[in-house]
């Protein structure tokens, strides 16, 4: 390595013009290893160039008058000192707080750096990691109903009120028929944890079955709220790998028929009238819709009918 600094230095030495960074590069030097070096008791760095202006120790104010450091320094104490600002109040809000409050215009590297060398720099929070083992999606080979189950999330929108709801749904893997759903205004854990309940309770299915649930990675279905509840049942929670919908392609696909065939055709004043709507369309999913894939038969029809055929000829591979 030192040879190498050597020759780079020796380079520079006879070639100030040369590209250095392709020199470095070429050489398998780093240039934090280079800069910090010493050539003819000066730093290799000083062959570079200048290091940068001085930041200046001043800035200003709304009316244009230098404003010192020193007082930027003592306002931003002044802030931390009250307890509205104690755990509260980050540097880019800090920018804001100054310039309506003292007229100071900094900005917010700057004052990152001051914060930084006061030591009023608010603590990260650090993100709590989920421990625990997600069962990874397997193939099944599903020859009744309520034996494997998926679910997500769908938003629409509510065009009188400009804003979103939220579906939730259970779907039957075998029949296609949609178990249970939720329609709300928003859409968490706790809603996934009431609809498993009432899910199982609609369908009759103890808990310690063998019923299967799949579902993706999002923040509803790894809650701790949904995980607890999961083994509170005894049940399997499958998670698809992330960037594979086709992993869940039933759900996925009554969600596709939910936005062909309902959301783009309707327009919702209010949120009531997509609930009522919404509600009487799944009745009609379940109940009427035909299904290529069902032998032209609704969910409900073919859920009732299945024992007429064979194992082999109404098995679902998953």
């Amino acid at each position: 390595m030192e040879q190498r600094l050597e020759v780079c230095a020796e380079q520079i030495r006879e070639n100030p013009k040369i590209n250095k960074t392709k020199l470095l590069k070429y050489s398998g030097v780093k240039r934090s290893t280079f800069f910090v070096q010493k050539m003819d008791g000066l730093p290799i760095g000083s062959a570079m160039g200048s290091k940068g202006r001085r930041p200046p120790e001043f800035s200003y104010d709304t009316h244009g008058n230098i404003v010192l450091d020193s007082s930027i320094r003592k306002a931003l104490h002044d802030y931390r000192d009250k307890i509205e600002f104690a755990n509260g109040g980050g540097v880019k809000k800090l920018v804001y707080y100054l310039k309506d409050d003292y007229g100071f215009i900094v900005n917010h590297k700057k004052l990152y750096r001051i914060c930084k060398e006061e030591g009023l720099l608010l603590p990260r929070k650090k993100k709590l990691k989920k421990n625990f083992k997600k069962l990874p999606a397997s193939n099944h080979f599903v020859t009744a109903p309520l034996k494997v189950w998926q679910f997500d999330i769908k938003y629409g929108w509510v065009h009188g009120e400009n804003r979103f709801f939220y579906l939730l749904a259970f779907i039957d893997v075998f029949s296609r028929e949609v178990v249970d759903f939720y329609i709300g205004l928003n859409c968490k854990g706790e809603s996934l944890v009431n609809l498993l309940d009432s899910a199982l309770l609609k369908a009759k299915i103890p808990h310690a079955s063998e019923l299967v649930i799949r579902s993706d990675n999002g923040t509803q279905m790894t809650c701790n709220a949904f995980r607890e509840k999961v083994l509170e049942l005894g049940l399997k929670h499958e998670f698809i790998p992330p960037a594979t919908p086709n992993k869940n392609a039933y759900i996925e696909s009554f969600f596709s028929i939910y936005e062909i065939e309902f959301l783009q055709v309707r327009y919702f004043t209010t949120f009531e009238e997509a609930y009522r709507q919404t509600m009487e369309f799944i009745k009609f999913y379940n109940s009427k819709r035909k299904h290529g894939s069902l032998k032209m038969m609704t969910p409900l029809e073919f859920k009732k009918s299945f024992e007429k055929y064979s194992t082999e000829e109404v098995a679902v591979r998953l």
